[in-house]
């Protein structure tokens, strides 16, 4: 991988350069970092938030404390509608999970959050937080979740530690390599964050209603 990265973009396998490169050009930059992954079929034994998406932007630390210092807000937005372009293609692509035939109860037969793209950005003390984004609502909706979090991102890193995300997330797990899900309320359309637990429970529950 690049050293130290500050952005990341994982796209399916069979994508090619030319495409990829076509979906960056827009926010290359003299020094700034960009790694790109492959993310191929793969088996894993994990809850369905966990597993990596096909389409996926990380955004790092040092994106926010180095490269947005030295480039501006014009690049921000330029990023954001880099990631809302992902999340067209991640609209378009339908991902299904297949449980193990002896493992068929570990599926939520609930959980609607898209197997085909995740935002994912790094707090100031690289606490990884993981956008959802829910199969039932719409493509404007998913990018509005992108502008209300990149809100609260950019006030993260300028106001640190009396920001809203910092507020947000402190009753959550504060284990540092626990990551923090946001997802989108399908009624207010509004970001909700939750941890492991957090979301276990809500996907439990909605089993049972």
């Amino acid at each position: 991988m690049t050293e130290n990265p500050h952005l990341v973009f994982t796209y399916p396998e069979l994508f090619s350069k030319e495409i990829i490169d076509d979906d960056i050009s827009e926010i290359e930059r003299q020094n700034l970092k960009i790694h790109i992954e492959k993310q191929g079929v793969e088996t894993y034994a994990a809850l369905e938030w966990i597993i990596p998406t096909f389409f996926a932007t990380y955004i790092l630390k040092p994106y926010f404390e180095s490269f947005l210092q030295e480039a501006g807000k014009d690049h921000y937005q330029l990023l954001k509608n880099a990631c809302k372009r992902m999340l067209e293609r991640g609209k378009e692509t339908q991902v299904k999970l297949i449980s193990a035939s002896k493992s068929t109860k570990k599926l939520s037969k609930k959980y609607n959050q898209s197997l085909s793209v995740s935002i994912l950005a790094e707090t100031k003390t690289k606490r990884l937080i993981k956008l959802l984004f829910d199969n039932d609502l719409e493509l404007d909706d998913w990018e509005n979740a992108v502008d209300e979090l990149s809100n609260y991102l950019l006030d993260h890193y300028q106001n640190y530690p009396n920001d809203q995300l910092s507020d947000k997330i402190k009753d959550l797990s504060q284990k540092p390599h626990h990551t923090i899900y946001v997802k989108i309320n399908p009624k207010s359309k509004k970001l909700e964050f939750h941890d492991d637990s957090t979301l276990m429970m809500e996907t439990r529950n909605l089993e049972l209603s």
